[in-house]
């Protein structure tokens, strides 16, 4: 990772400006994005719009960063994507996350989308996706990530994050949390934007787990608003049917099987909250779920250790699959032991999940959290080793033979 927008704005002109053909959202923040995003494209497709995604990062299948109406780029658009383009990658010495998102914008121009709703990977002023100048940014909120980064308070956060929002463009900012207002309103002051805040709540049950979604469709209700006002005389029906139908794996997700498992991609602080939070309102009062978990090194793992352990069971610890960034199952066994906590370590991911399957019983489900590089990797490994049903819908495409 090397930050900086040169590389990345370089390749894009020798592809031609392909994101000049369609509109663009972004959604930034801490928490949030995928959902956030997810839901807003789900509003644009069910409005007939021919509708991109562009998240990051991937939990099952590297496709899925690139999708649009919820069917992923094929496989032969990567390669060709890559055999065609290589030596302007070359030229242009771009990284992973430049190179996706030129392929992003390359794909949705081909295909003739509409609109293009884009999940920032990091930060926002020199996140890659800044190419696509979104007409409309939603912030889903701030909380502290990256310092080394982006800064080592909030409203330096803050400050990063906002500045992908273009001159004049919108913003919209559910209030969360309130000590970033300065950094909201000076980032509005600067660039002529439009502030635009939800009055409230909408009337709706998300189909996506937690408490917490209720606020992000109220983001999404109001920039479907700005976007399509009364363009749309079903625009409210269109936004209550994909807010109420979207569904995300590894987020809350519960599979059911012997045992049921809830996979959760909480890999900070403030997610892990989510998810205890989560258990203590589905659980019977008193139950502590076995738990399988894994962080990554460069997160704040023994704050998050602290977290789970308060709620959790008998613990098995793993390693993410992420060789570069990965904190070793051991490693993290010893924090949960200076817990207190009854944990052993499995380094592979599918023996974890074996063994967690042992010790949750029928009594509760399993729980499944920390990093994308574990929580993809214990649902692939499920599915394969039969430990739960094959899925249906989106995540199917990951079971799909590769060419």
């Amino acid at each position: 990772m090397r930050y900086c927008l040169d590389r990345v704005q370089a390749l894009a002109e020798d592809l031609g400006r392909p994101q000049d053909s369609f509109r663009t959202v972004h959604v930034v923040g801490t928490n949030g994005k995928g959902s956030t995003a997810r839901m807003l494209a789900a509003v644009a497709t069910e409005l007939g719009l021919r509708t991109g995604l562009n998240t990051s990062p991937h939990l099952l299948d590297y496709r899925e960063r690139i999708s649009i109406d919820g069917r992923w780029i094929p496989h032969e658009a990567v390669i060709r994507f890559l055999e065609t383009y290589w030596g302007l990658i070359e030229k242009h010495e771009a990284t992973f996350f430049e190179i996706t998102t030129a392929m992003a914008a390359w794909y949705f121009a081909l295909e003739g989308v509409d609109l293009v709703v884009a999940e920032a990977g990091l930060g926002g002023r020199l996140d890659a996706t800044r190419i696509l100048e979104g007409e409309l940014t939603i912030l889903t909120g701030i909380d502290i990530e990256h310092r080394r980064i982006l800064g080592s308070t909030r409203q330096l956060i803050a400050r990063e994050k906002l500045a992908i929002a273009g001159p004049g463009s919108t913003l919209v900012w559910g209030g969360d949390p309130p000590e970033i207002g300065d950094a909201v309103r000076e980032a509005v002051r600067d660039g002529s934007l439009t502030l635009l805040t939800p009055g409230g709540l909408p009337d709706v049950h998300p189909a996506l787990a937690g408490a917490h979604q209720l606020r992000n469709a109220a983001l999404v209700r109001e920039a479907a608003l700005a976007l399509w006002g009364t363009a749309y005389d079903d625009l409210e029906s269109s936004f209550r049917r994909a807010v109420e139908r979207v569904r995300m794996p590894g987020r809350l997700d519960l599979r059911h099987g012997e045992p049921d498992i809830l996979f959760d991609v909480a890999h900070n602080p403030q997610a892990i909250s989510a998810l205890t939070l989560y258990l203590d309102e589905s659980l019977p009062a008193g139950t502590r779920p076995a738990c399988v978990v894994g962080f990554l090194c460069d997160k704040p793992y023994e704050e998050m250790a602290g977290i789970i352990a308060r709620r959790a069971g008998r613990l098995v610890t793993t390693t993410p699959l992420m060789p570069d960034r990965k904190l070793d199952a051991p490693e993290l066994e010893k924090v949960f032991r200076s817990l207190g906590s009854d944990v052993e370590s499995r380094p592979v991911i599918a023996d974890a999940v074996e063994l967690g399957r042992e010790l949750a019983g029928d009594s509760s489900p399993l729980v499944v959290a920390g990093s994308f590089y574990v929580v993809g990797e214990a649902m692939l490994s499920s599915w394969r080793n039969g430990w739960l049903p094959l899925p249906e819908g989106e995540e199917r495409q990951a079971l799909e033979p590769q060419p």
